[in-house]
């Protein structure tokens, strides 16, 4: 089979950044495709204005044009004006491949932007255009400003000295989510098939007037070799300078509106008096870093949070493996949820919130524990339970795995997506 996947930036692991698991999974799809004996191609724009961006690598032939998208809202009105170009660029590259080289089909792996290109030329296509939904769409196009710049100290300042309306108005056109929903309406119009990473996410598509034949599921998978029990745990706590006996992870970007990590923070202090020695490690980094750290001090919970910043992809299973229990206390409609899986595969329970895909993935009471979302309380018993338990972390832990070795392998996923591709007209 040949198949043309489209995508807005694509490149090696080392290229586009080794802590970034999410790309590895796209890059290792790829690659898997191309040694079951597929032809694929990606069509991607270089990385920079530099031409930074393999051409090729491990089989896989990659086509790189300009410009590349950069969506910063500060860029105004450069990142407009690289937009346009960014979607007629990649409509002109998609139609002179599909001519040339006649794929089974385009795959639009993502996003918006670039399925709106080819929805655009869908008419042209001489084979299924195939659209890869990786997030929940309708709250992107709901959120106010607010709610995504509230804890910036700029946004703060300018809302006490009177310019909240002013601001809100600019940043709600710099937004440009009257743009975002029409590339939606359109992508979802013309695809032949859209593939969501969840039962929850297929839904919101189909409320947005998506047509259910449309609909595909493929959630997210992980290498199961790589992410394994190791049962060396104090080893790994001693190797990777952890602290206490009993260890609470956290994986994920230090973002409070949608990781919920202000809510773990905040169970922390119940869980310390129940639970003496525990230790919260906290893996990620990004731009509320300072509010994290403000509010570990308020909390007086410093000596029981361990900070140890962003850790290559390759690093995060021995973080997994050193842990009693992983925490994903996320407050936003998650589609997936990568790092879960890859914590279950590990044979580590999971207390995740009931927002988005989690309780697709994390069976309550089986493989871990689902609590309410912005529910501190609820967080703090699911884990004290979880941290006081040797049977019942083997047997979630046990469970997890088998969870995992079941429905997200590469090979499941890869088979199923092969099928989607074969019956998609």
């Amino acid at each position: 089979m040949k198949i043309l996947i489209v995508a807005y930036k694509f490149g090696t692991e080392q290229e586009l950044g080794e802590h970034l698991g999410t790309y590895h999974y796209f890059i290792e799809i790829a690659r898997r495709l191309v040694k079951a004996g597929h032809q694929v191609c990606v069509l991607a724009p270089w990385l920079s204005f530099s031409r930074r961006g393999s051409r090729g690598f491990d089989g896989l032939r990659v086509i790189r044009y300009f410009p590349p998208l950069w969506n910063k809202i500060w860029a105004f009105p450069l990142n407009r004006f690289l937009r346009l170009w960014y979607l007629r660029a990649t409509a002109h590259q998609v139609l002179k491949f599909t001519k040339k080289e006649k794929p089974d089909a385009v795959f639009v792996w993502q996003a918006r932007e670039t399925g709106y290109a080819v929805a655009q030329i869908k008419d042209k296509l001489n084979c299924p255009f195939i659209f890869r939904q990786i997030t929940t769409w309708h709250w992107h196009f709901i959120r106010q400003p607010q709610e995504i710049f509230g804890q910036r100290s700029w946004y703060q300042q300018l809302r006490k000295i009177g310019l909240a309306k002013l601001t809100d108005y600019l940043l709600n056109f710099l937004l440009a989510q009257k743009s975002q929903k029409k590339y939606a309406q359109a992508i979802y119009r013309q695809a032949d098939k859209v593939i969501f990473l969840s039962q929850v996410a297929a839904r919101e598509g189909l409320a947005m007037g998506l047509p259910e034949s449309k609909v595909a599921i493929l959630p997210v998978c992980i290498e199961t070799d790589l992410f394994q029990p190791l049962d060396k745990k104090l080893a790994l706590r001693q190797e990777l300078r952890l602290e206490g006996n009993k260890i609470i992870l956290f994986i994920g970007r230090i973002n409070f509106a949608e990781k919920g990590l202000g809510y773990l923070l905040h169970a922390m202090p119940q869980i310390v008096a129940e639970v003496p020695d525990v230790n919260l490690v906290i893996v990620g980094g990004g731009g509320e870093t300072p509010k994290m750290e403000a509010l570990i001090k308020d909390l007086n919970i410093k000596n029981h949070v361990q900070l140890v910043g962003q850790q290559p992809f390759a690093k995060l299973a021995k973080y997994l493996n050193a842990a009693d229990v992983f925490a994903m206390p996320s407050v936003w409609m998650e589609a997936f949820g990568q790092v879960t899986i890859e914590a279950m595969a590990c044979g580590v329970p999971v207390v995740t919130s009931d927002a988005g895909a989690s309780p697709e993935i994390n069976i309550n009471n089986e493989t871990g524990y689902v609590v309410p979302a912005e529910n501190a309380d609820a967080l703090a018993r699911a884990l004290m339970e979880i941290l006081k338990s040797d049977e019942l972390r083997d047997r979630f832990g046990a469970r997890a795995r088998g969870r995992v070795l079941g429905n997200y392998t590469y090979e499941v996923v890869i088979e199923n997506l092969l099928k989607i591709i074969s019956l998609t007209k």
